[in-house]
C-alpha cells in the first residue's frame, strides 16, 4: 500500500508536503503512527475502519455483497472486536452488510440516528440488521449531537497516551428524507483531527453549522460519494480539509464524484484521493502529522 503513496502534512507543519522516501514512510507507519484510518473500497458505498492500540471503530459496511470483503479486512488487520459501530443511516450502500458484520464479531456499542416513523425502514437488510441485534442483545444507542466517546486502548503503550475521542455533531433536527438524518462524526487525534459525514445534503450541513458545530478537520469523508447536493462551498470552507476521501464505485450510474465538487475541492487546495481510482486508502497519524497509503498507484 505503500507505492506510489504521497506524504500529507497538515499546514500547520513545517515540513511540507514533499514526497516521502520509502524507508522513511515506512519508519513512520511502523514505529510512530499509532492511528489508523482505512477507508475501505466498497465500490459504491461507504465504508470506514478506525484502529488505535487495540481498539477499533467501524463506520458503515457497504452492500451486502461486500460482506465478505469487510470480514476479510477484519481478519487480515487482527480485529476480533469492534469498540464502536456507527451505521450512519439505513441506506443499503452504507449499512447493506452490517448484520453480517454484527454477527461474527464481538461489538460494543453501535450508534444509529434516530428517524421519525414514516423513514423507519423496513427493507431486508434492516430488519436483518436489529434481529442479529436482538440475538445478540445489543441495544441501539442514537446519535446525539454534542455527545463525546473516547478510544480504550488494550497495548501497554496506550495507557502512557491521550487517546482519541470522537464527537457526534449531527443529526440536529428531523429531516424528511434518509440522507441527512446521516450521523455526523468528527474524530479526534492529538492536533489532528478527522470528519466522517455519511452523505448529507447541503441542507444538513447548513444546519450543522447554524447549530455551531466545530467542523474544521485536516481529513474529510466527502458527504454523498461526492455528489453535487453536497459539499456546498460554505461547508468545505467551514471545514478547510487539507485531504478529502471520496468514496465511490468505478463507473458509477450517478457520475460520482460530479466535477463542480472536485473543482471546488481544487479551488480550496485540498488533495482528493477517490477510492474508485486509488482502491482502499488509508490514513496514519501520530497526532501531529499524516501519511497517506494507496492500495493502488
Amino acid at each position: 500500500m505503500l507505492v506510489g503513496a504521497t506524504f500529507v502534512y497538515s499546514s500547520y507543519l513545517e515540513l511540507g508536503s514533499d514526497d516521502v522516501p520509502k524507508a522513511a514512510a515506512e519508519s513512520f507507519i511502523n514505529k510512530d503512527a499509532d492511528l489508523e484510518i482505512h477507508y475501505v473500497d466498497v465500490g459504491q458505498g461507504d465504508c470506514s475502519l478506525i484502529m488505535w492500540e487495540g481498539a477499533s471503530m467501524l463506520i458503515d459496511s457497504g452492500e451486502s455483497q461486500y460482506a465478505e470483503t469487510v470480514l476479510d479486512y477484519l481478519d487480515e488487520h487482527g480485529v476480533e472486536k469492534l469498540d464502536y459501530v456507527i451505521a450512519t443511516h439505513p441506506h443499503s450502500d452504507h449499512m447493506g452488510s452490517m448484520s453480517e458484520i454484527v454477527s461474527a464479531v464481538d461489538v460494543g456499542k453501535v450508534i444509529v440516528p434516530k428517524v421519525t416513523d414514516e423513514l423507519t425502514p423496513t427493507t431486508v437488510f434492516y430488519e436483518k440488521f436489529l434481529d442479529v441485534l436482538s440475538s445478540k442483545a445489543i441495544k441501539l444507542t442514537a446519535a446525539k449531537p454534542d455527545t463525546s466517546y473516547t478510544f480504550s486502548g488494550t497495548t501497554a503503550a496506550s495507557v502512557s497516551k491521550i487517546p482519541p475521542s470522537f464527537e457526534i455533531l449531527a443529526p440536529v433536527t428531523d429531516y424528511n428524507d434518509l440522507n441527512n438524518y446521516s450521523v455526523v462524526v468528527k474524530l479526534t487525534y492529538g492536533d489532528t483531527s478527522y470528519l466522517f459525514t455519511g452523505d448529507i445534503e447541503k441542507k444538513a450541513e447548513n444546519d450543522i453549522l447554524e447549530y455551531g458545530a466545530d467542523v474544521d478537520a485536516d481529513v474529510l469523508k466527502s458527504p454523498h460519494h461526492g455528489s453535487s447536493t453536497s459539499s456546498g462551498e460554505v461547508f468545505i470552507d467551514a471545514v478547510s480539509p487539507e485531504i478529502c476521501i471520496i468514496q465511490c464505485g468505478d463507473g458509477n450510474d450517478y457520475g460520482h464524484p460530479h466535477a463542480e465538487v472536485m473543482e471546488l475541492l481544487d479551488d480550496y487546495g485540498v488533495t482528493s484521493y477517490r477510492t474508485d481510482q486509488c482502491g482502499t486508502v488509508t490514513v496514519y497519524s501520530d497526532g501531529k502529522q499524516i501519511y497517506v497509503a494507496t492500495e493502488k498507484e
